[in-house]
């Protein structure tokens, strides 16, 4: 028999505003309300909660990014007492959105997708006026939903418990899509209740929650993470670059980083944030012993194994890394239960979603930073300039040796880690950025950047990224089939040098 959907009976009360586009929301009890979309919230009375993180009427606004293919945000009262909240149109998003329109076709990842209960004519003019929608039916149908259970919700409560200057350290386990990241998010927005900072130590080199992929990275955490990862993207306390996403190309290597980065983390007080540590989904086989060595360097004070179901037990007790390793680990080990299926979550016409546009969402996003107020097109930012005589440029994975001038080729038009290089084998990361335009002639080479001139200054090093640009990058602004820009003089291959920044 088929499903049949229907409107809840848990919706907040809506108020239209006579005077400005703010929508107020009253909730009571246990309503709640699922929004598709980009939106600014503020709480006028009460507390609110979301996905984790506690609002109150004297917490700063925030936005939510609420996709259904990522899963939606939902809004409700923490204490199950009355809660009033004003949500309006992101206005300080705008620009990000339009520069994610323009360089991602068909970008619709915060927009209705597919079939969903229609709401009546006064909601759907509120939609309007947002630029929003709202999910109402009961279930899902199209649009995946952010759910806990219990289980979450005891440990998050247990976490809250602790004494505050308790080390807390906690490594999430388990299998591709099991909803690692998606948990870790949820545990960091609620320790932001208890603690003003959160450390998170990513060894995920394929799917970064908040970098770049193909870097080992910790970050400093100190506002909630409301939306999929490409919405959150920061600049790490510290990061290395591995190259590869694909940790078998150079395990012994990709250990030493690990290591490396856990002695530099040393100099942070950390013992006063609690530190969470976001592993790869490759859990079988190698995958399995990687994950093992990772632990006994580490040392957590908790394991958390996620999982579809008992098959995926990895058996991670302490006594087994301690045999394994030869280690002397005594940690706490949870097994929580993967609600991505759940039906309460998983949306049974839902769409997939391709792990290219996965990989596309991020680099854009991360390279939209670059903008200025003026700016429109990528190729409209100011480059800085450098000299190949005060760079080093390394190129891995080719058996020749390059003269200047074939160097210089490969990374034009490509996106470059921007490193530190101190004479060892590691090299620290500080950022990434797309080579603009190269000079031959001077050597000259035109980087756009979002980092910082504060950290650039240290950088010696470009990295060639291994990282595809979405081919707009190289199309939009000109009907010129080059790299191009909208303004003439700024052409891929061409003329910038009357407009750049000295990169030192």
């Amino acid at each position: 028999m088929k499903e049949i959907f229907q409107l809840p009976d848990t919706l907040p009360l809506f108020y239209k505003s006579n005077g400005s586009d703010q929508v107020l929301l009253e909730f009571n009890g246990e309503d709640v309300l699922h929004i598709i979309g980009v939106v600014d919230v503020r709480v006028v009375e009460g507390t609110i909660e979301l996905w984790g993180f506690t609002m109150k009427a004297d917490s700063p606004p925030i936005t939510i990014y609420s996709s259904g293919l990522l899963g939606l945000i939902s809004i409700s009262s923490a204490d199950g007492q009355k809660a009033i909240v004003v949500i309006e149109k992101s206005a300080h998003t705008s620009k990000w959105k339009t520069f994610m329109n323009e360089y991602i076709p068909n970008f619709n990842i915060f927009d209705v997708i597919g079939t969903r209960l229609t709401p009546p004519k006064l909601l759907l003019e509120l939609e309007d006026q947002l630029g929003c929608w709202f999910d109402l039916s009961k279930l899902p149908m199209s649009h995946q939903r952010l759910i806990t259970d219990e289980q979450w919700q005891g440990f998050s409560d247990e976490l809250l418990d602790r004494p505050i200057n308790q080390p807390i350290k906690i490594l999430l386990a388990g299998f591709k899509n099991s909803g690692k990241s998606t948990m870790m998010r949820y545990l960091i927005n609620k320790c932001l209740r208890k603690w003003d900072k959160i450390l998170v130590l990513d060894l995920d080199i394929g799917q970064s929650e908040l970098f770049i992929p193909r870097c080992i990275s910790a970050f400093i955490i100190d506002t909630p993470l409301l939306g999929p990862n490409f919405t959150h993207l920061k600049q790490p306390f510290k990061s290395y670059f591995f190259e590869s996403n694909d940790v078998m190309t150079n395990v012994p290597f990709y250990y030493e980083i690990v290591k490396k980065i856990v002695n530099d983390l040393k100099a942070l007080d950390s013992h006063q944030m609690p530190c969470f540590i976001n592993t790869m989904g490759f859990v079988e086989g190698p995958g399995l012993e990687i994950l093992s060595i990772l632990i006994s360097i580490i040392k957590p004070s908790d394991v958390i194994q996620m999982k579809f179901n008992e098959k995926q037990e990895l058996n991670l007790h302490s006594e087994n890394i301690n045999e394994k390793t030869k280690s002397a680990l005594s940690y706490d080990l949870w097994y929580f239960t993967s609600i991505v299926k759940n039906k309460l979550a998983k949306a049974p016409y839902l769409p997939k979603f391709d792990k290219k546009l996965r990989q596309e969402l991020i680099i854009t996003s991360y390279l939209s930073k670059c903008l200025e107020s003026t700016d429109i097109y990528f190729n409209d930012v100011v480059p800085y300039k450098i000299n190949i005589q005060n760079i080093k440029v390394q190129i891995n994975n080719i058996d020749e040796v390059l003269t200047q001038d074939e160097s210089l080729e490969v990374i034009n038009a490509n996106v470059i880690a921007l490193c530190i290089s101190n004479n060892i084998n590691l090299n620290e990361c500080v950022g990434f950025g797309v080579v603009r335009n190269i000079n031959k002639s001077t050597g000259d080479i035109f980087v756009i950047t979002p980092v910082a001139p504060n950290l650039l200054k240290y950088v010696n090093q470009f990295n060639l990224g291994n990282i595809n640009l979405p081919y707009t990058f190289y199309t939009k602004g000109t009907q010129i089939s080059k790299f191009v820009s909208v303004k003439q003089d700024n052409i891929f291959n061409e003329d910038v040098t009357r407009h750049y920044k000295v990169m030192s």
